[in-house]
């Protein structure tokens, strides 16, 4: 294809890259190079490890090429790329990356400038075609996208599917900053599906209709912070870090720069999550309700997919003011977000006499089920909501924005009552259909990062496949 394959290197993606390129080379494209991107010398030396001198195979590190340039790196040299790549104001992208926003205005504008330059250097100089990363939680995945439309580089990424223990085995392609699924065919309504197109819709819907389930990431990460014998350990960690790690040393290195700073954050969040548990409380499913389940942060679906209310006390203000005399709005905690809010957040709730902090170990089915509506940014919620037939608003964009009955919003003060006073409940009819394409636009591999079984040889087959269709259908 004459064309580099381009794959990031960053920590729990390389062993996927690498597996899945010398599958597509065995089986599809024997001439196939492949361009690995490692953030620093630790990702690359991993990367080595497995290519052992491959010269098929060049390994570039992004924090190399920032600190030989660092000063080439200003704030003229920003704004020209602001022009360049007409993406004015350059901040609202500069404000999707969950490291940059907690670091100062001059490093800020190196790094931000630095990746522009980066990606610029890199698709040119190696012809990368294809570059396969994470979904967009970073500007450094960000600028890569925005460089590759110049460039004719393909951005992409896979996202595990959401519903009945899909996620284990299913994902979807994306090729935008949005999640969306690229494959999907949005005039599904026009398209015709075979019977067991329909019948596989069918029982997907059924089956989620009527069994409790719960997101793989709640299965997973849903745990209440303990303090551990091992905690001890991270004072000596903490000098390793701080004192004798080259990475968090270098600027160039951002991901990593001053990491050391978080290694007691673990503790602080028990901590954090026993006092704010005196906020909690239990709903009252027979009361009249909205439910709003609060983001994990900072993360891609918030910073990335719904960067107005990115901070979400605004979005709970505006809708809390929206909302009818008799009804209330019930905010619950994220599992992940056990103790990673400051408790001031849970006091400014406490200031809303119509909103109430449900407990995170409420039943987040039952909510849905007796709320009046589903409110959400982005969240698996609002899908839930609307498998269940549920009225849901939408204040961000994702996957399923254009899912049938999904009122997608930019604005939502003083929009609650005419919302609902609108809303028409979905037909069966079109939830089916909006099935049979989201079914059929799947792939078949599991990409979820914390299930090491990705790596297993079955799987790469299948994980490779559905790059190879998403690269043949950009060739």
């Amino acid at each position: 294809m004459n064309k580099t394959y381009g794959f990031t290197a960053r920590r729990g993606m390389e062993t996927l890259g690498f597996k899945s390129f010398m599958e597509i080379k065995n089986k599809y494209d024997k001439d196939a190079k492949a361009l690995f991107v490692a953030t620093d010398a630790r990702e690359a030396a991993v990367v080595e490890k497995m290519a052992k001198g491959n010269p098929d195979i060049t390994i570039i590190q992004f924090a190399k090429y920032i600190d030989e340039h660092w000063d080439e790196f200003t704030v003229d040299r920003l704004s020209q790329i602001e022009k360049e790549y007409d993406c004015a104001p350059i901040w609202q992208i500069i404000y999707t990356d969950r490291i940059l926003i907690n670091c100062d205005y001059d490093y800020t504008v190196h790094i931000a400038a630095g990746m522009f330059s980066f990606w610029e250097y890199v698709f040119e100089k190696y012809n990368v075609g294809w570059f396969y990363d994470e979904a967009m939680a970073t500007l450094h995945s960000y600028a890569a996208y925005i460089v590759g439309k110049k460039t004719g580089t393909h951005f992409f990424s896979q996202l595990l599917l959401r519903g009945n223990q899909m996620e284990y085995t299913w994902h979807y392609l994306l090729d935008d900053p949005y999640q969306h699924n690229c494959m999907f065919n949005d005039d599904y309504m026009n398209e015709t599906y075979s019977e067991e197109e329909i019948a596989e819709a069918t029982r997907f819907l059924e089956n989620f209709e009527n069994t409790d389930q719960k997101p793989l990431y709640m299965q997973l990460e849903g745990k209440e912070p303990k303090l551990h014998l091992r905690d001890l350990l991270r004072i000596p960690f903490y000098v390793r870090q701080r004192f004798f790690n080259p990475m968090t040393q270098n600027r160039g290195s951002y991901i990593f720069y001053h990491q050391y700073d978080g290694v007691f954050e673990p503790v602080k969040e028990v901590f954090r999550y026993k006092r704010s548990k005196k906020y909690y409380r239990n709903p009252d499913l027979n009361a009249k309700f909205v439910y709003y389940a609060l983001h994990f942060q900072p993360e891609a679906s918030t910073i990335v997919c719904a960067p107005k209310y990115e901070k979400q006390l605004f979005f709970i203000d505006s809708l809390a003011k929206s909302l009818p005399a008799d009804t209330v709005l019930y905010v619950k905690e994220h599992y992940s977000g056990l103790g990673t809010r400051p408790i001031q957040f849970y006091k400014e709730l406490q200031q809303y006499p119509n909103v109430v902090l449900i407990t995170p170990w409420a039943d987040s089915r039952q909510l849905i089920e007796h709320s009046q509506c589903v409110a959400t940014l982005t969240g698996t919620v609002g899908w839930e909501g609307f498998l269940l037939g549920k009225p849901v608003i939408m204040a961000g964009d994702i996957f399923y924005t254009n899912a049938p009955g999904i009122m997608h919003v930019d604005e939502i003060y003083g929009q609650y009552i005419p919302l609902m006073e609108s809303w028409v409940k979905p037909d069966r009819e079109a939830m089916i259909k909006y099935l049979c394409e989201y079914l059929k636009s799947a792939r078949k591999g599991n990409t979820y990062i914390s299930l090491e079984s990705r790596h297993d040889d079955d799987n790469i087959v299948d994980v490779a496949r559905s790059m190879m269709d998403y690269i043949k259908r950009n060739n």
